[in-house]
């Protein structure tokens, strides 16, 4: 691929202010809501490493991307030179992806000695990308580079990133594996009814230290006062969360909903398209991603195994069962809990009772209409399944053990 095709992704090597016409910054702009997320601020841009952002499909990582770029470019300093995006869908293996980089930094190191910061969006596509990554630092070395690979699936970059020794991060003592989820609920709360946030934020919620030993504090059966001062925002507070239980904190749908009061049939099924295209490159049929899809969320709540599954399908292998929602674990799509010891502090993962919850409402609500009525009225459906006081629960459920999820890692950050 020659530089003048690379540079149709990269419009800002000519001009700055280029970017400010990207599809993805526009859109941002013109939203109604405009998140960005926390995590921006711990990405390693100034250190030499190999960095993973991964996360949900049309969770917001290509707009992320986009958005840095564009921070970078407002800075007086910056040469836009050193800034390198690609999209990785069209490229078809490590080879041609080393040739790519090799056309790039040929061409930028002969006009600039700045660090180069290179985006390489949805990398998973690519056939065998960790040998091109390879070879291009085994030949240059990872001094003053950046390198950030997204993709949409848990574990696919973060073993291969560990695969390339010293080269990740860990000499400089950097974190270097970063998932974006969706808005949690308080970020939901805080981005689209600021007014309620507001009282939040006046209790010093806002700040780490007080939110955790909140936290820690109900672990504990303790009601803590900052959290009694909020009862009176319970009937608001319950409003917005039955808009969270429709739009998940996805901002495509977030915008739609606050937009039109609705979320279009299409917002559903790109999510279900960019999903099944991912279950067909790791070569996995779509007729049984279906049928196990439908039968964790008939079970959502309820105690499964994998054998209780096969009896909502006629997949005759509980094995294979297991194969695909362990896939769906890994694609950000489904949460699996495994039946606690408490004698000795441990999951049992070989118990044959877990639950199963899809990850997130928005995601919930597209698997079910695609899974159960693929031509119904998605958004129409959504709302009569939270009217239901027992779904609803259910819905809760799988929530609240999302943020419980997350609610650990920020207890104990770790790779």
């Amino acid at each position: 691929m020659d530089l003048a095709s690379l540079a149709i992704q990269n419009p800002w090597w000519a001009n700055k202010t280029s970017i400010n016409e990207d599809p993805r910054i526009r859109e941002f702009e013109e939203a109604p809501v405009k998140w960005r997320p926390r995590l921006t601020k711990y990405l390693p841009l100034d250190k030499d490493v190999v960095c993973s952002l991964r996360g949900p499909r049309q969770v917001g990582k290509s707009t992320l991307l986009k958005l840095l770029i564009r921070d970078k470019l407002g800075a007086p300093s910056t040469n836009p030179i050193d800034l390198f995006y690609f999209a990785c869908d069209q490229v078809n293996s490590g080879k041609e992806l080393h040739e790519i980089l090799t056309v790039y930094l040929d061409w930028a190191h002969s006009l600039s000695s700045g660090r180069k910061l290179i985006m390489l969006d949805e990398i998973s596509s690519v056939r065998d990308w960790q040998s091109g990554i390879k070879l291009l630092i085994d030949q240059r070395s990872n001094k003053n580079l950046t390198l950030i690979l997204t993709g949409s699936h848990s574990v696919d970059i973060k073993r291969s990133v560990e695969r390339l020794p010293g080269r990740t991060g860990e000499s400089v003592g950097q974190s270097v594996h970063k998932v974006l989820m969706p808005m949690k609920f308080a970020e939901y709360v805080e981005l689209t009814y600021p007014e309620a946030y507001a009282k939040a934020k006046e209790l010093g919620l806002d700040r780490d230290p007080i939110r955790r030993g909140c936290f820690l504090s109900l672990l504990k059966g303790e009601m803590p006062k900052q959290v009694e001062e909020l009862l009176p925002l319970t009937q608001k507070l319950n409003q917005i969360l039955q808009e969270y239980l429709i739009t998940g904190g996805l901002m495509h749908a977030v915008n739609d909903f606050k937009s039109r009061q609705s979320i279009s049939f299409t917002k559903y099924e790109l999510y279900i398209r960019s999903l099944m295209g991912d279950v067909a490159k790791l070569g996995r049929e779509e007729r049984t991603a279906r049928q196990i899809l439908a039968a964790l969320i008939k079970r959502q709540g309820s105690c499964i195994s994998w054998l209780s599954l096969k009896k909502d399908t006629d997949i005759l292998s509980p094995l294979t069962i297991e194969q695909y929602a362990k896939m769906f674990e890994e694609m950000f799509v489904a949460d699996i809990f495994y039946f606690l010891d408490f004698n000795k502090g441990t999951a049992r993962y070989s118990h044959p009772d877990k639950k199963a919850y899809v990850i997130n409402p928005f995601i919930f609500h597209a698997l079910r209409g695609w899974s159960i009525n693929p031509t119904g009225d998605y958004f129409k459906e959504a709302n009569q399944y939270t009217a239901d006081s027992a779904n609803t629960a259910r819905m809760l459920e799988a929530v609240l053990g999302d943020h419980l999820a997350r609610a650990a890692y920020n207890l104990h950050p770790t790779d």
